[in-house]
């Protein structure tokens, strides 16, 4: 059948109707695509699709630039949209989801684009096939074996193109591109594994039974120890886009000096950039390999609590900082925001969706959005990361 695509969704999906009304989501679709689709699910009131024909290409449509793509990889789901495309639908997706709860007018929603669009992520999870390097089929575990990945940083190259995963189901190759440090994380264990000469390799069996494993990075004149546990950015500059929006929002508002709360502060980014300039600092994370690896890279003035932040106990703050996974903070912990009474709450959001219920919770809470900021920190797919500054009314 055929369909125009009017919208592109949260997820990276193309948005149709059908000719009975219904929305139809279409991946691997661009803005005023006309197509021809086949149906592959249908509910009552929605559809998916998949592309049998390609009529009229919509705006920005390109051909993939990466053969993966082509054989079925589903890890870049937008490399079918050129840098202006992708860059266009993400300040859309997320005006879209601010605007879902918001009764007032947004603030401007600011991008702020990376370094680089391909190269750049220097940790990738790989599913591993008869022992070579594979990824993901879209919304399928059907694996694609690859010899090379468009967006992952020259020293994971080597090790994709070159290396032998034993009998393992999974890796994760990290990498410190500042340093030179490499290490391989295999699941379940790590052993048979034929790597690149100086790359660290580990399994999750021996990670279970206390060994440590950690590359070291250099972001914003800092080393910062990471285990192969812990979270981390897709890559040094993404960091430092995160570290430096941070500073212009906290300078400009004059947020004060006392004291910072740091929630879901994984290895201590925040803490140990902006955290400096106040003097107390409470960074709250539950990994413990991410609180181990806090406490190394931390100074004195900075408290570790390792606790889920809808358990830690709150204490008053200039400042909050949360840094939460792809889920948001969720009523629990934007009441353990509320409890500080911080009137500067700074929320990096990597899901559109999560920002939007946020967003609602975070205004029912007494807080106003004052500033919305797009940082492009993964080109050539449509996941998003989102700042947004919040002051209490």
């Amino acid at each position: 059948m055929r369909v125009n695509i009017h919208d592109l969704a949260i997820g990276g999906d193309g948005v149709g109707r059908l000719n009975d009304g219904r929305i139809v989501f279409v991946p691997g679709s661009a803005l005023n695509d006309e197509l021809e689709i086949e149906l592959t699910e249908q509910k009552d009131k929605f559809a998916r699709g998949s592309i049998t024909n390609i009529l009229h290409p919509g705006d920005g449509r390109r051909e993939p630039p990466c053969e993966n793509i082509r054989r079925g990889c589903g890890g870049c789901d937008w490399q079918h949209l050129d840098e202006d495309a992708q860059a266009e639908a993400k300040i859309a997706v997320v005006e879209s989801a601010l605007r879902k709860f918001q009764q007032e007018e947004i603030p401007e929603v600011g991008y702020v684009s990376g370094p680089n669009s391909v190269g750049y992520r220097t940790t990738v999870r790989l599913g591993i096939e008869e022992g070579r390097p594979a990824y993901r089929s879209r919304s399928s575990n059907d694996l694609v074996q690859v010899s090379d990945c468009l967006v992952a940083h020259s020293s994971i190259q080597e090790i994709i193109a070159g290396g032998f995963f034993g009998n393992a189901a999974e890796a994760v190759i990290r990498v410190g591109s500042r340093t030179g440090d490499r290490l391989v994380l295999g699941e379940p264990s790590a052993e048979g594994f034929v790597l690149p000469e100086g790359v660290q390799i580990i399994g999750r069996n021996e990670v279970r039974k206390g060994k440590k494993a950690f590359i070291t990075e250099e972001v914003a004149g800092i080393t910062w120890r990471i285990s192969a546990q812990s979270f981390f950015q897709s890559s040094p500059e993404g960091a430092e886009m995160l570290v430096a929006l941070a500073a212009e929002w906290l300078d400009r508002k004059n947020a004060g000096e006392r004291a910072m709360v740091d929630l879901y502060a994984g290895v201590g980014l925040f803490s140990g950039t902006v955290g400096d300039w106040f003097d107390k600092v409470t960074a709250v994370e539950s990994s413990i390999s991410a609180t181990l690896d806090a406490e190394h890279n931390l100074g004195d003035h900075v408290t570790i609590v390792r606790s889920n932040v809808e358990k830690w106990v709150p204490e008053l703050a200039d400042v909050v900082i949360a840094d939460p996974p792809r889920a948001g903070l969720k009523q629990e912990a934007v009441d353990v925001i509320s409890t500080t009474r911080a009137p500067h709450v700074m929320l990096v959001s990597c899901d559109a969706g999560a920002l939007s219920r946020d967003s609602s919770l975070l205004r029912t809470a007494g807080y106003q959005l004052d500033q919305v900021d797009v940082l492009d920190m993964f080109p050539q797919t449509s996941h998003v990361e989102v700042v947004t500054g919040w002051i209490r009314y």
